[in-house]
């Protein structure tokens, strides 16, 4: 029994996509996805630490990158295998799934995410950054940090969407607590930079990203520049919430980028 919160869609015997969310998300955010992946695919959507049904795991080790990677790979593991798609935080992680179990992982999606943070002194500064975000969150609550939050540039697209509201109804079922230690634990400051890894890594990955998302289009290119086993593709007037933005066009690059490659 995996410890963490997840519900599974589909033909039991079709092959399997695992699905991770992004920070302030739950396995919800992908229903629209899911709505054109689970007819072929078996959907495994997940409640990462600090969001959801999972909520507070017990286990400390969770609540690490490292941790939280090694319970998907259980979760994928006891599937017999298969793809794995993650939007942002989730991104990241499925990133760090595909390097460290390759033999669990036939193709990965990366939807909005980076392979880290290289330099040190950057991540440093990324986690204290992190620190004050969280503070905020303990001391002010989940209203004004949401506001700040999707104030930012990285949103524009967001807030034109028309399900946009729904989306935040759905933020505000966390918890301001545990958000605050998500931000701590499993920020890009707090997990290993994969750039290393890409030049060897030999499942195909496929970095979906948004037009007016400079920061994480740059950061695709230059991903697939040193890692011979991916492709980026770029969505035309989108931002960086894709799942919310575009989940048709998430959904259509998914399906494509796997193809005929959906089992081990």
């Amino acid at each position: 029994m995996s410890p963490l919160a997840f519900e599974a869609t589909g033909p039991p015997a079709a092959p399997v996509v695992l699905l991770l969310h992004g920070f302030l998300g739950s396995r919800r955010d992908w229903a629209p996805v899911v709505a054109a992946l689970a007819p072929t695919l078996r959907c495994l959507l997940v409640d990462l630490p600090g969001h959801g049904a999972t909520g507070e795991p017990a286990d400390e080790n969770l609540w690490t990158p490292a941790g939280c990677v090694a319970a998907l790979a259980g979760l994928l593991a006891a599937a017999g295998g298969g793809n794995v798609v993650g939007y942002s935080l989730g991104g990241r992680l499925a990133l760090q799934l595909a390097v460290e179990y390759p033999d669990l992982v036939a193709r990965a999606v990366c939807v909005a995410a980076t392979p880290g943070i290289a330099d040190e002194t950057a991540r440093q500064l990324r986690r204290e950054q992190d620190e004050r975000l969280a503070r905020r969150l303990e001391t002010q609550g989940l209203e004004p940090f949401l506001d700040d939050w999707y104030g930012q540039p990285l949103f524009t697209e967001l807030r034109k969407q028309p399900g946009f509201a729904a989306v935040l109804e759905r933020r505000r079922c966390n918890d301001p607590r545990l958000l605050a230690r998500s931000l701590r634990t499993m920020g890009p400051g707090s997990q290993r930079s994969l750039w290393d890894d890409l030049p060897g890594l030999q499942t195909p990955v496929l970095f979906l990203a948004g037009e007016h998302d400079a920061k994480f289009t740059a950061l695709a290119l230059d991903a697939v520049a040193i890692c011979r086993q991916s492709e980026a593709v770029v969505l035309r007037g989108r931002g960086h919430a894709l799942v919310e933005e575009d989940p048709v066009a998430v959904a259509r690059e998914t399906k494509g980028f796997f193809g005929d490659h959906t089992n081990r």
